[in-house]
């Protein structure tokens, strides 16, 4: 495929095949590194944004980990797809199109069900995003592959999204637009220093052991708790900025 990553060689995607899935990621370069922002919520790499109003987990995103961290090569494919999408957003969907129909014939033949990540590292409105397939207009290419589920985290609120795709809102450390979304029945991935069993009355289920974000998964009204991966120094830069919960 040429934008998809395969469900058995992604570390996060693997973690769901014991539970019948295959998920298929498209990983876009983070925050502002392609020149081009792909992160509106989170503070600017490349320009040395330093906005309070937004998060600092650029920074310390886990698109730096893995396959990036090791080969070059991988954040260099991430930087060409990322302005392929900006600069050709017709041959890029038409592409992705293509990957995805190959995903669901392979999983299907195999006993899975596909499933997709389109925001791995970024956090585009994919609902807002029309295209043209076949002479067919669409409003998203959701409504195009409407029997297959879509999931992603978000630090977006008020999103207005298809029923199959599904989103899990990612606290960064905004109170009021937390506050926001614990009046709704959204769920709510938290990055916490260690794992407790509630939070604002809410019970925390472990978010890594799959990366299911599915309410079929999850349930709805839950905490999704992520434990923070990296160093003892960006674990407190992260719990001083409010990105990180110390429970």
């Amino acid at each position: 495929m040429k934008l998809l990553s395969n469900p058995t060689t992604n570390y996060k995607a693997n973690k769901n095949i014991n539970l019948g899935y295959h998920t298929y990621f498209l990983s876009l370069a983070h925050s502002d590194i392609s020149g081009y922002n792909v992160c509106p919520m989170a503070n600017k790499l490349k320009a040395g944004e330093k906005n309070k109003n937004k998060s600092t987990c650029s920074s310390v995103c886990v698109g730096y980990n893995g396959f990036a961290q090791r080969f070059k090569n991988v954040m260099q494919s991430r930087i060409k797809k990322t302005k392929m999408f900006f600069e050709n957003k017709n041959e890029f969907m038409q592409l992705l199109i293509k990957d995805i129909n190959k995903a669901i014939n392979y999983s299907l033949k195999r006993g899975f069900i596909p499933t997709f990540r389109l925001n791995a590292y970024s956090d585009i409105k994919w609902e807002n995003i029309k295209l043209i397939h076949e002479g067919i207009e669409y409003n998203n290419i959701f409504e195009l592959f409407s029997n297959y589920k879509f999931y992603d985290y978000t630090k977006l609120t008020n999103r207005k999204t298809p029923d199959n795709y599904e989103l899990t809102y990612s606290h960064y450390g905004n109170k009021k637009a937390f506050k926001k979304t614990l009046n709704t029945n959204q769920n709510i991935a938290v990055v916490f220093d260690k794992l407790p069993k509630k939070y604002n009355n809410r019970i925390v289920i472990n978010g890594d052991k799959t990366d299911l974000r599915l309410k079929d998964n999850d349930g709805i009204n839950t905490i999704v708790g992520l434990k923070f991966k990296g160093s003892k120094k960006a674990l407190q830069d992260g719990i001083n900025e409010g990105f990180i919960i110390k429970s």
